[in-house]
């Protein structure tokens, strides 16, 4: 009879821990809403970037790097966001709620979120063809006269940098059309719940 209490009393724990963790668990997870709102608004700050005008002297390829830098960040959150929505729809048995509180939310932002980031790399790109066109140019004129190797080392800086800009412009493309086809699952699934 006791080993039976004793067993009975053990269930009674284990359960009341099982429970605590569950709970304890689910209050740590952001609300549906708390998450869809902290994606929306990266969108929105990543459409809401100001660009700004890229020095066209010697240091642009050193300007343009920490530029660049903050747009393969937006690049990556805009992955990340639709890397999660795979998994939001894929695995979690919430995936109609998160599904009608995300899909209209994000659809709004990519537009202009991916619009500033095209216009970032734009600039970006012009600025660093720019600068390889007149270091070319200033480079054939002047030919081994002056500081030939320094022109040449420019040179090779514009190029990976433009190399670089353009890497990112495909990733760019991909990511944004990632988010708009998990947006448009979404908004599906919606209607579908």
């Amino acid at each position: 009879m006791m080993r039976v209490v004793r067993a009975i009393a053990l269930v009674f724990v284990a359960a009341a821990f099982v429970g605590f963790a569950v709970l304890v668990k689910g209050s740590a997870e952001p609300s549906v809403e708390r998450v869809v709102a902290r994606y929306a608004g990266s969108l929105k700050a990543i459409g809401a970037a100001v660009r700004l005008p890229i020095n066209q002297g010697p240091s642009q390829p050193q300007d343009a790097l920490p530029r660049l830098a903050t747009v393969k960040e937006n690049v990556q959150t805009a992955e990340l966001i639709a890397r999660d929505f795979e998994q939001q729809l894929a695995t979690k048995s919430s995936g109609c709620i998160f599904a009608k509180a995300a899909g209209d939310t994000i659809e709004k932002e990519i537009s202009p979120a991916a619009a500033a980031t095209k216009n970032s790399l734009d600039a970006l790109l012009s600025a660093t063809r720019d600068r390889l066109s007149n270091l070319t140019k200033e480079n054939a004129a002047l030919g081994w006269v002056g500081w030939r190797d320094s022109r040449e080392q420019e040179i090779q800086q514009a190029l990976l940098l433009a190399h670089d800009i353009a890497i990112t412009q495909a990733n760019a493309d991909l990511a944004f059309t990632r988010l708009r086809i998990k947006t448009t699952a979404l908004n599906k699934v919606a209607v579908t719940c």
